[in-house]
C-alpha cells in the first residue's frame, strides 16, 4: 500500500531504468538543482555506506564522511543532515 499521490516503481532491472527512476523523483520532490547519484545495478554505493534501507550521507570535498545519519526510516532526519552540511560550508570557508 502506498500513500496517496506516491508513484509505485517497479524494481529497475538496468542501469537505464535506475536512471529513469531517479530522475522522476529528482522532478516529483523538486529537488534540483541539488545533483543526484544513482548507484550501480548491482548496489555496490549502498552496501559500502551501509545505506539500506535508507541513509543520509553527507561526504566532504575530500572523500571523507562528514555525516552519516542513522538507518531509516527512523534515522531519515533531513535537520541534521542541513546542520551537518551548514558546519561543512563554514568549515570550508575559513
Amino acid at each position: 500500500m502506498t500513500a496517496e499521490g506516491s508513484p509505485v516503481v517497479e524494481e529497475p532491472l538496468d542501469l537505464g531504468e535506475r536512471a529513469a527512476v531517479a530522475k522522476r523523483c529528482m522532478s516529483a520532490l523538486a529537488l534540483r538543482p541539488m545533483p543526484a547519484v544513482v548507484d550501480g545495478i548491482g548496489n555496490e554505493i549502498e552496501e559500502a555506506y551501509e545505506a539500506w534501507p535508507d541513509r543520509l550521507v553527507l561526504v566532504d570535498r575530500e572523500g571523507r564522511i562528514a555525516y552519516r545519519s542513522a538507518p531509516g526510516p527512523f534515522g531519515f532526519k533531513p535537520d541534521e543532515l542541513a546542520d551537518a552540511l551548514s558546519k561543512e560550508l563554514a568549515r570550508e570557508q575559513k
